[in-house]
């Protein structure tokens, strides 16, 4: 699988079959309209200036999520991350001498208006302190004019939502890094989780 690299952070364009992120975002709408999903806000007792309450987080463990091509949307998703996994531990290749691995597939929604503000990193106390990697999966595109992006601190790099592009990179400081407010009409949707030492 082709990747860009650039300051540790891999993105990878048409990770996954046509039509499969819509297919997600139609199953995470269906989930939340069940009443299935979690304010961020409120769920995490986050101030409204961290994480805005246009925010819903959705794990898809334990959901009756309808398949894909036949296939179960969880299988497909985690066979595409593998190749993104492997591409980017074939160029940094210290990855490749302890196993790691990857199980989470959070679904996010954040409405216009809504983003997580604060500079952050994944790997900030003993209970995040296995997490290797970060990924995170845009599963619809933004105009340029409507932001959201994934905007790193210290790389001084904005990633634009892209539908199926796949990013990859660090877990630790060196890569703080926040969601930027969504601007316009549409809601931003992304699938993002670790890969974390075993």
């Amino acid at each position: 699988m082709n990747g860009a690299y650039k300051d540790f952070i891999a993105i990878y364009r048409d990770v996954y079959p046509d039509g499969y992120c819509q297919h997600l975002i139609e199953q995470f709408d269906l989930l939340e309209s069940n009443g299935a999903g979690v304010n961020r806000l409120k769920g995490e007792n986050a101030q409204r200036h961290v994480k805005n309450d246009h925010q819903i987080g959705l794990s898809l463990k334990g959901h009756n999520i309808e398949r894909f091509n036949d296939k179960p949307v969880t299988n497909i998703f985690f066979d595409g991350l593998q190749q993104c996994y492997e591409s980017y531990a074939a160029n940094y290749s210290v990855l490749t001498s302890g196993k790691i691995r990857a199980s989470e597939m959070k679904m996010q929604r954040t409405a216009p208006g809504g983003g997580y503000h604060v500079w952050h990193c994944e790997q900030n106390s003993n209970e995040q302190a296995a997490r290797v990697l970060v990924y995170m999966l845009y599963l619809n595109s933004l105009k340029s004019e409507d932001a959201g992006e994934t905007e790193f601190l210290y790389q001084q790099t904005r990633i634009s939502p892209q539908e199926n592009t796949m990013i990859v990179w660090p877990a630790a400081f060196t890569h703080a890094h926040r969601g930027n407010t969504v601007f316009g009409e549409n809601s931003k949707y992304i699938v993002t989780g670790w890969f974390y030492y075993d």
